[in-house]
This record gives C-alpha cells, sequence and structure tokens, in this order.
C-alpha cells in the first residue's frame, strides 16, 4: 500500500484536503462545538463540514471543559445531534467496549504538512502498542526528525482519535501528552485501557 493510499484511509478518503494545499492555511466555513460526558469525564469536540478539528482531554469538571471551549473560534451547540457518530464511538472507547475511531472523519486542512504526515503515522498505530518518536520519524522518511514528530504531537488537537498516548521516549518512558502528572497518569491509563480490551478479544 502506498503512503498515499495509507493517508487516504487514516484521515477518512480526505486526501486532497489533507495533503493537496502543502502548507496553505484553509479555515473552516462552518465550525461548531459541544462537549458530554463520559466515563474519563468531561471532553469537548469541535468539526467542520469536513470531520472533526478538535478533541479534548477528559476533565473530571465541566467548568474545566467549558472554559477550554471558551478559546475555540466556533459557535458552541448545546445538543449534541451534529456529533452523534463521534460521541458513540469515543464514549464506547472509553468504556472499554471498542478501540476502533479510524472511521472518524478528521479535517487537518490548516496544520503544516509534516504534522499532517506524523498524526497519520501515529494513527496507524495499533490499539495497546506504542512506539517511540524516533519511529514515526523514520516512517516519515525524515529519521532525524524526532524533535518535529514530538512538537507534531504536542500539537495535536485531536487527542484520542489521533492516538498520541501511543508516542513514547525512545528509553520507553511516558512523556508529553500535556504538562503535569495528572496528563501522564491519563496517558498510561487510556494504553493500560486498551491493553485490557485486547486481552479479552
Amino acid at each position: 500500500m502506498t503512503v498515499g493510499k495509507q493517508l487516504e484511509i487514516t484521515f477518512g478518503g480526505k486526501l486532497q484536503d489533507v495533503l493537496s494545499n502543502g502548507l496553505k492555511k484553509m479555515r473552516p466555513d462552518n465550525l461548531y462545538n459541544t462537549k458530554f460526558e463520559t466515563s474519563f469525564g468531561w471532553i469537548a469536540l469541535e468539526k467542520s463540514d469536513r470531520g472533526v478539528t478538535r478533541c479534548s482531554l477528559p476533565e473530571k469538571q465541566e467548568s474545566k471543559c467549558m472554559e477550554e471551549i471558551k478559546g475555540w473560534n466556533s459557535k458552541h451547540l448545546k445538543t449534541t445531534d451534529l456529533f452523534s457518530k463521534e460521541i458513540e464511538k469515543l464514549r464506547g472507547y472509553l468504556e472499554g467496549k471498542n478501540y476502533s475511531l479510524q472511521d472518524i472523519s478528521l479535517d487537518v486542512s490548516t496544520a503544516p504538512r509534516f504534522y499532517k504526515t506524523a498524526w497519520a503515522i501515529c494513527r496507524s498505530i495499533g490499539v495497546g502498542r506504542t512506539k517511540p518518536y524516533k519511529w514515526v520519524a523514520e516512517k516519515s522518511g525524515s529519521p532525524k526528525a524526532s524533535r518535529a514528530v514530538g512538537q507534531a504531537m504536542a500539537n495535536n488537537k485531536i487527542t484520542l482519535i489521533i492516538p498520541c498516548h501511543r508516542v513514547i521516549g525512545a528509553n520507553g518512558n511516558l512523556t508529553g501528552f500535556g504538562k503535569g502528572k495528572t496528563r501522564l497518569d491519563l496517558k498510561l491509563e487510556l494504553l493500560e485501557l486498551e491493553k485490557e480490551y485486547i486481552s479479552k478479544h
């Protein structure tokens, strides 16, 4: 399978939107957001007509979720009808009922080309598995770009769906995923959730 075909599958068939514009910045015409509760806490979602543009990490307090949404340049919807597919998938994932989020379409049209490539490779990492930053760099065709991969993961606004929690340090340490012990604990919890699912299926 060619890299182009893999990217097409990974980003929900939106290959032309994802890659053809290179570094050109494109802002979707219509952006909407909502929030919903999961077994891990409150999550905020944003999407355009093309696909999901943001997915926040779970917050125990609804108010913190709302604070994050306030910084987004999109219209807040009190109802979640527009996000029903994504919400169903994410709730199931966090409850350990399923692990596949591959069929959720994404809109990464405003991101730099290398970020798109790194995210696509990240999305190809199997559930319950981890890979170092260097592995992602090598797969991208730039084996010395481990630091750039780290920047791509740090700028991932579609967490969980682009599973940057599966990317770890060269020595096997859990790194990145935001600042502080709470975020690293969440990264570990997500990996353990995935491993438990795999062990049962």
